[in-house]
């Protein structure tokens, strides 16, 4: 038996032992990059709509305490005009978080209209500043509040939450999901929708 035979074999094991390796290692290592990269997007994304419920809540209580004359805000003079572009500009953002939920997660329909909810709730300020009058939630426990602050904490939970599945779904179910998140039915039932988070 010669040399080359005797150290050939067991240095070709070792390589594929050691090339195998390092395969599974990069593969595994790959993997968890990518779930870790998720989480970290997940986890921005829950903490842009906790500022946004933030802004939501200071746009309403700046907009009751200038809403003593009752108009509704046509003009940039007008006194409540900032307040309609901040509702605004927080309504168009909570519409772009809508769209990456409906393209990144498999949705369940009560999801959908927990978002379409959240959506709908959002505009309720935006409409009340631009037609003059005040947002008549006096008190915590009033029914659209409590709604807001129900339909808010679950769709935290849900952005905090890892998505169930590792691929997102198709182009055809993120569009229908989000179809169904802007469908116009939740404007008459998002404080209803709110109710089964309870």
């Amino acid at each position: 038996m010669s040399i080359i035979e005797s150290v050939g074999a067991p240095l070709i094991t070792v390589a594929a032992t050691l090339g195998g390796g390092w395969l599974v290692t990069t593969r595994v290592t790959d993997r968890w990059e990518q779930v870790k990269k998720s989480r970290e997007m997940d986890l921005a994304a829950a903490q842009d709509f906790q500022r946004l419920y933030g802004e939501f809540v200071a746009v309403w209580k700046t907009w009751n305490s200038l809403t003593d004359g009752h108009t509704p805000v046509t003009t940039p003079e007008h006194v409540g005009w900032g307040c309609l572009e901040r509702a605004t500009a927080a309504e168009g953002q909570i519409e772009a978080l809508m769209a990456k939920l409906a393209a990144e997660r498999f949705l369940t329909e009560d999801e959908i209209d927990m978002l379409g909810g959240v959506r709908q709730a959002f505009k309720v300020v935006r409409r009340s500043i631009k037609q003059g009058r005040p947002i008549g939630w006096s008190s915590s426990g009033a029914e659209p509040y409590m709604a807001i602050k129900t339909l808010s904490a679950a769709t935290s939970v849900l952005l905090s939450t890892a998505p169930r599945t590792r691929n997102g779904p198709s182009a055809a179910v993120a569009a229908r999901n989000f179809r169904g998140i802007t469908d116009n039915r939740h404007e008459a039932s998002w404080i209803h929708t709110a109710q089964r988070f309870v």
